[in-house]
């Protein structure tokens, strides 16, 4: 598209026009403004020749300079002095700029780019394609300031495309002006937060190691990482993995493996008794995940894990080891209906080392509560059918069995309000459980031959072989057995309130107490078959005679409470920053304590259960409260206690306790404390302690000091391991403040 200038008078008038206002206009789609406080039309070269201030606009595109010569014909432009162009929300500076508006090529010379976060510096650039620049010596960074050796990583010569792609060869990373980092090839996509990851460190159980991961993006919704590791008491691992996101039916998943040629998997002695037999050199994990939506209603999920052995991940990958000790192996479909959900799970051991409880499959159908046609009645129900595998380790003794289960149950509820509060549900329900074989266990008694010391058999004088009796406990399969329960119940409960005052106090504007009484009866029969001449696999099996009432007290203790909500909540515009005060009730304490009354105990079971309680307090703003526990009426002391206090300042300073107690078993407390997160310098520590064995399980201490656009970090971690002996971790860590959530770790 050609520049269109009727007469200089035009122009003039033009530019007048835009100066009388502070952002002009956008040109029309493929029109051209151009803005100066002085244009000049060079007829005979038929150049228009800005001076001051000059601004260019076509196509979206903004080129402003001190000096600008626009070739009327050839479309070439020529700018020198401050000059800025944004094209696409991306924008580039420098002092000299060569550009041709129809074709989108040109020599930007020394310039740099923001890309948001990085800055991208060029000794020398050239634009050869509309999407494509050439960079000479380019620099890297997320810094903003004049000094940007904090972080930066450096090239000879570099190929950007589409103003977020950038490929460069012999790049090497520079820390505070030390080379950290290089690589023949490189590839990042501003776009995406990928990068590399280098932890050099040591620590008690690998020795010396150097663990390196390179993320990249080898489609624009997959992202994988390759691993390379080296530990000097364990040897070298290789690990690969790919991550996907596909927006168009909502799909996500992972593929992971890793292997290790460990050449200490066994550290000691108490170890060996352990692990000998399950362990060896090679030692690898396969994972996959995907989960995704299969239409407007069923979802489908599935996990899957194959280990060389049952420490694997306690041994080298602990955030995984953390979240469950034993990986899943799972396939799920569900459907959400309107009043119903149905699902097919498949569940199966890919390990003969873990136990489980495989399912090949099972089908379920949950149907939410809902009125039966007209009338005051409602109905729920749950089903599931399934073929059922308890299989054992395979050093366990114990026997694995089998069942085909199908189960049923349903409830017929009645909903009334009675005296205008009192809320009564009686409700009655059948539940059918039939089971295709149930355990038959049996001693067999078999003669056997007596041998000696050096196997040969035990004759008596006659020459005769002796024999012994050898009694065997046996696992077999018995009859079907159809399991009948009936479940009859009244659920009850009603709210009183009370104003204590209106007036203003340091918790909020006024005081009100909400106390809510409720009970639930259940009573269920014993059934025709007790849960000893059942196969056990889930909590189904275990049900049993039941009469017991639940009664509880819940009270409340209520203000109002003021709070600022920013208005663009309400209207959804980001352009609005107008806060408006709301008025809501907040509830500063809030206490539930019940106890469970059995109606029949049996002979080793009290009357009562434990007193149980669960508190939330929420005194201030600032501080938070949890505790929850139990009461032994009968031993006159606790069962079980458990803690949370949080304090948080307004520089969002916080400090945590927990103290965790368990009858008999296991007595904790812990802490963390946060100081100045936001500041310069910020401290950090977290404490675990044994008060039981008088042993401090765990600590780590941090330092952390804010520069520019980087962090800096040391600390120190000691951690109780399985021998009981302390194992020591001390690292560094350097992260980019772009990126809050992403740090490199020297050690870990």
């Amino acid at each position: 598209m050609g520049l269109d200038f009727d007469h200089d008078e035009e122009v003039e008038a033009r530019a007048e026009e835009e100066e009388e206002s502070d952002l002009p206009p956008p040109p029309e789609d493929g029109g051209v403004e151009v803005v100066a406080d002085r244009l000049e039309f060079d007829a005979d070269r038929n150049i228009l020749i800005g001076i001051g201030n000059v601004m260019v606009r076509q196509h979206g595109d903004t080129l402003r300079a001190d000096y600008m010569e626009v070739h009327t014909q050839t479309q070439d432009v020529y700018a020198r002095g401050n000059v800025y162009f944004e094209r696409e929300g991306r924008t580039w500076e420098g002092e000299e700029f060569t550009y041709n508006i129809e074709t989108r090529v040109g020599d930007f010379g020394e310039f740099h780019v923001f890309t948001d976060p990085y800055y991208i510096r060029a000794r020398d650039s050239r634009q050869v394609a509309p999407n494509e620049i050439h960079l000479v010596s380019p620099r890297i960074t997320t810094c903003s300031g004049d000094d940007r050796q904090e972080f930066v990583i450096r090239s000879r010569r570099a190929t950007l495309t589409d103003g977020s792609v950038l490929r460069a060869r012999h790049v090497v990373t520079y820390l505070y002006g030390v080379p950290v980092f290089y690589t023949p090839y490189f590839k990042k996509d501003f776009e995406k937060k990928s990068n590399i990851d280098i932890m050099p460190g040591y620590r008690s159980r690998f020795g010396a190691f150097l663990l390196t991961a390179y993320s990249y993006y080898p489609t624009p919704h997959t992202k994988a990482t390759t691993r390379l590791d080296y530990r000097d008491k364990r040897g070298f691992g290789y690990g690969q993995q790919v991550r996907w996101r596909l927006p168009q039916n909502n799909a996500r998943g992972l593929v992971r493996g890793y292997y290790t040629s460990d050449d200490r998997p066994i550290r000691s002695e108490g170890q060996r008794q352990i692990r000998e037999g399950l362990v060896d050199n090679d030692r690898y994990w396969l994972g996959f995940s995907h989960a995704q939506s299969v239409g407007a209603r069923r979802t489908l999920i599935t996990e899957l894990n194959y280990v060389s052995d049952p420490f694997m991940l306690e041994d080298f990958f602990d955030s995984e080891f953390r979240r469950g000790v034993q990986p899943e192996n799972r396939v799920t479909l569900t459907h959400r209906g309107d009043n119903f959900t149905a699902a097919l799970l498949l569940n199966m051991r890919l390990n003969d080392f873990y136990q489980n409880v495989n399912r090949l499959p099972e089908a379920s159908l949950d149907v939410s509560r809902q009125q039966i046609a007209t009338t005051p009645f409602y109905y729920e129900s749950e089903h599931s059918a399934a073929y059922l595998e308890r299989v054992f380790p395979k050093r366990d003794t114990r026997e694995d069995y089998d069942a085909f289960r199908l189960d049923s149950s349903h409830t017929v509820l009645y909903p009334m309000r009675h005296f205008g509060f009192l809320s009564v549900i009686p409700s009655v329900g059948y539940r059918g459980t039939w089971y295709s074989a149930t355990p038959d266990v049996r001693v067999v008694t078999n003669l056997v031959a007596q041998v000696d010391a050096d196997g040969e058999f035990v004759r008596d004088e006659e020459g005769n072989v002796l024999s012994g009796e050898e009694t065997e406990t046996v696992l077999r399969d018995g009859p079907a057995e159809l399991r009948n329960l009936v479940e009859f119940g009244l659920e009850t409960s009603f709210k009183a309130f009370r104003v204590l005052t209106e007036q203003p106090n340091y918790l909020g504007e006024g005081l009100r107490h909400v106390a809510e009484p409720y009970a639930d009866y259940t009573m269920v029969p014993r059934p025709n078959v007790r849960p000893e001449r059942l196969y056990q696999f889930d909590a189904v099996d275990r049900l049993d005679k039941r009469h017991d009432i639940l009664f509880g007290l819940r009270n409340k203790l209520q203000t109002r409470r003021a709070r600022l909500r920013s208005v663009d909540d309400e209207t959804d515009d980001p352009a609005s920053d107008e806060l408006r005060e709301e008025i809501r009730i907040h509830d500063f304490i809030d206490l539930n304590v019940f106890t469970i009354f059995q109606v029949e105990p049996e002979r080793d079971e009290n009357t009562f259960s434990d007193l149980f309680f669960d508190a939330r307090l929420r005194l201030t703003d600032w501080m938070k409260i949890d505790f929850e526990g139990g009461y032994d009426w009968y031993e006159n002391e606790i069962s079980f206690f458990n803690t949370q206090l949080a304090f948080v300042a307004r520089d969002r300073s916080t400090l945590g306790l927990e103290y965790r107690y368990v009858r008999d078993r296991r007595q904790t407390v812990q802490g963390e404390i946060v100081l100045f997160p936001r500041a310069r310098w910020s401290y950090s520590g977290y404490w675990r302690y044994d008060i039981d064995e008088g042993e401090l399980e765990e600590h780590t201490y941090l330092v952390q000091r804010r520069f520019d656009c980087t962090m800096l970090g040391v600390g120190v971690r000691g951690r109780l391991d399985e021998d009981g002996d302390t194992e020591w971790r001390a690292w560094a860590q350097i992260g980019l403040l772009a990126f809050p959530d992403s740090e490199l770790r020297l050690g870990r």
